[in-house]
């Protein structure tokens, strides 16, 4: 026996077992809503973070381009959120987009930057470190507005 048909016989075992385990042809009969496993809530026996409330940085930074607004050389500054209590920070030239794991730990964060950011939700815009044209800003907030 070749080398090339001991490797063959393996396969056609697995494949005929993989086939005979399959359906028997009958069409799958749905399972009621009330029968489906219900989703484990966060923390409730499981060691997963909860997800954010919000979007994420890479949605916003999308949802920005799709409308047209300056979001040239986006890089992920994220590293910096340990600092900062943030999850994931977006980066660009034009704005820099914080999301935190709670609207009130993002409007923390917010009032404690004071001037030049934008906080809606999860999300806060921080038009300071890019110098945001002033006219561009309410054009920002509007699409964020859009996604929440």
């Amino acid at each position: 026996m070749t080398f090339r048909s001991s490797l063959v016989l393996p396969m056609v075992a697995v494949v005929m077992l993989a086939a005979a385990g399959c359906s028997s042809g009958t069409a799958a009969t749905p399972v009621p809503a009330a029968k489906q496993a219900a989703p484990t809530a966060p923390g409730a026996g499981s060691a997963a973070k909860p997800e954010s409330e919000g979007p994420t940085a890479e949605q916003v930074v999308a949802a920005f381009d799709k409308a047209g607004l300056p979001v040239l050389n986006a890089r992920d500054n994220s590293g910096n959120c340990a600092a900062l209590g943030c999850t994931h920070l977006l980066t660009t030239d034009a704005i820099s987009v914080y999301v935190f794991p709670d609207a009130a730990s993002a409007q923390k964060y917010a009032e404690t930057a004071a001037i030049g950011v934008h906080q809606a939700g999860t999300v806060v815009l921080n038009y300071a470190a890019a110098r945001t044209p002033d006219k561009d800003q309410p054009r920002y907030e509007k699409v964020l507005a859009g996604l929440l």
